[in-house]
């Protein structure tokens, strides 16, 4: 497969997850206005890593006839795994503070594995499957953060009233 099909399947993916976190907002008691901080932060997450997907899938399309295409992959790549540096440490700062350390811990090896290989293809082979595995990464991120936002959705919220004496 091209990388043009791939990147253009998964801008197609990635449009679809952030659409589609409208609809979990309006599910269950979301849609009531009961929002818990880790469900705001889950948000925070689908709409981040969605529109991360978007923009990194298509960011080889308006460089690629202007500039040779190795080139395109470091690029593209070098500016990935810098992105990625910086929303993985703000991440696990504010999932820390919340107490969502052991899901994102799920996370931190997958994701330390894609900076690996994005450093690596901006350094070493500028390869366009490389770069498509960590737009593959974000989109995974966004679907597996929507799928945990839709199931909470039908868990009952906690009480936040006093039970009365």
């Amino acid at each position: 497969m091209a990388w043009e099909s791939a990147l253009g399947s998964l801008i197609e993916v990635a449009i679809a997850l952030v659409g589609f976190s409208g609809i979990v907002a309006a599910v269950g008691r979301r849609g009531a206005g009961h929002w818990s901080q880790v469900d705001q932060v889950r948000l925070q997450i689908l709409l981040t890593a969605g529109g991360a997907a978007l923009f990194f899938a298509f960011l080889p399309f308006p460089m690629i006839d202007a500039i040779d295409p190795s080139l395109v992959w470091r690029i593209c790549s070098g500016l990935f795994a810098m992105w990625m540096i910086g929303i993985t440490g703000y991440r696990v700062r504010q999932t820390s503070r919340l107490g969502m350390t052991r899901v994102v811990g799920y996370f931190i090896i997958p994701q330390i594995t894609v900076f690996a290989i994005l450093v690596a293809n901006a350094l070493w082979f500028a390869s366009s499957s490389l770069y498509v595995v960590a737009v593959l990464w974000q989109t995974v991120i966004a679907f597996m953060t929507f799928v945990a936002l839709l199931l909470d959705s039908w868990l009952e919220p906690p009480d936040a009233t006093p039970p009365s004496t």
